[in-house]
């Protein structure tokens, strides 16, 4: 008997040996960097080329993907532009910043936005917007210097359905970064092209005819590229972190749905999510712990070694650098939800919740989904 203990315990000592070693990977913080955020307003991960989608048109963000870190299971907690975009510059879920609805919300000035954190660090903040849902009349211009939402210059008045092409924002990009003389910056840059309506331009119209959704992306894509372009044409990309991802999904008339907003399902949650910075973080890596928007705060400012201290609510995000080398593989649980249905309708509001391989919704028909199975 004792034999076959020790036998036992030999065999499990040697698979113990054998198994695969897997050495953290080396991520070097850099308090000199320049910060680049893009979003990409209503872009689904599964449209594009770099996340298995064989009919995409995406050569710039997947050369990107490439260059960097590529998160394959990204969440938005809102499938709304204005709640998303508040929980990327705070940090927080809607419930703790208090936006959770376009139109109707404001960013109240309590909140200490990454703009103002890095600004507070001495880089130069500056924004360019394309969407009337983000407008500075809603609070997300704390912090930047530069908050250029001049989406219709020929109208005297905005409204909702006030916005800009990609190429529009890139030239307002591309005047700034030409006149550009500070050491480092932090500057968001949003492209809202894949919104409904779709009608994306010549040739990408042509092109993917039948497709415009897939226009739409492409044609963002295009713009996307151009902005990387300017940056190495200065000598920055080998000095900035770029982050790019999306602020929600689209359903595309799939679970009943023509857009988003309605329902709190993968197809407008789910988004892309790319990293980017050259001697930083390592290159053509996949990340497949689930990640949400609220890290993308702690992230950028662990990468700056900042160390960030709200005196008042705690950040909901957790930085992802863990992740990235290997050291973090659990998933976190997700917060999930959308107010609009109450609040444009008058039906129940959705709150869900994401936990290991499970996602359960709050509803008047509550439903809990096996993500493994379902």
């Amino acid at each position: 008997m004792v034999l076959l203990f020790s036998l036992i315990g030999g065999i499990v000592l040697l698979l113990v040996y054998l198994k695969p070693f897997r050495p953290s990977i080396s991520i070097n913080r850099n308090p000199e960097l320049n910060v680049l955020l893009i979003t990409l307003d209503t872009t689904r991960a599964d449209r594009l080329s770099c996340y298995g989608y064989t009919r995409a048109r995406t050569p710039r963000l997947d050369e990107l993907a490439s260059l960097g870190i590529r998160f394959a299971n990204a969440y938005s907690p809102v499938p709304l532009t204005l709640p998303a975009h508040t929980s990327i510059m705070t940090g927080l879920y809607p419930f703790a910043h208090g936006v959770r609805n376009n139109g109707f919300y404001y960013l109240q000035p309590e909140f200490k936005t990454l703009a103002e954190i890095l600004k507070e660090r001495g880089l130069t903040t500056a924004a360019f917007v394309s969407s009337f849902t983000v407008d500075s009349r809603f609070g997300l211009d704390q912090g930047f210097e530069l908050y250029d939402d001049n989406f219709q210059p020929e109208k005297v008045i905005k409204n909702f359905a006030s916005e800009r092409r990609a190429e529009a924002v890139f030239e307002a990009f591309q005047k700034w970064l030409k006149n550009y003389q500070g050491e480092h910056f932090f500057c968001w840059v949003h492209f809202f092209d894949p919104h409904l309506p779709y009608d994306p331009p010549s040739p990408f119209k042509e092109e993917l005819a039948g497709r415009p959704y897939d226009g739409e992306i492409a044609y963002m894509d295009h713009y996307v590229g151009r902005v990387i372009d300017e940056l190495r044409e200065k000598g920055l990309a080998k000095n900035t972190l770029v982050v790019i991802v999306g602020d929600h999904g689209e359903a595309l008339g799939q679970k009943n749905e023509v857009d988003h907003g309605l329902f709190i399902y993968d197809l407008t949650l789910r988004v892309p999510f790319i990293m980017v910075a050259p001697g930083v973080l390592p290159s053509g890596r996949v990340v497949e712990t689930r990640v949400q928007l609220v890290d993308i705060f702690p992230t950028i400012c662990d990468l700056l070694g900042i160390r960030v201290e709200d005196s008042q609510i705690p950040l909901a995000g957790r930085s992802l650098l863990p992740s990235i080398s290997g050291r973090r593989t659990k998933d976190p649980d997700v917060y999930i939800e959308s107010y609009q249905p109450r609040e444009y309708y008058g039906w129940s509001e959705l709150v869900g919740l994401i936990s290991g391989d499970w996602k359960y919704i709050q509803a008047p028909h509550p439903e809990l989904y096996n993500s493994k199975e379902d």
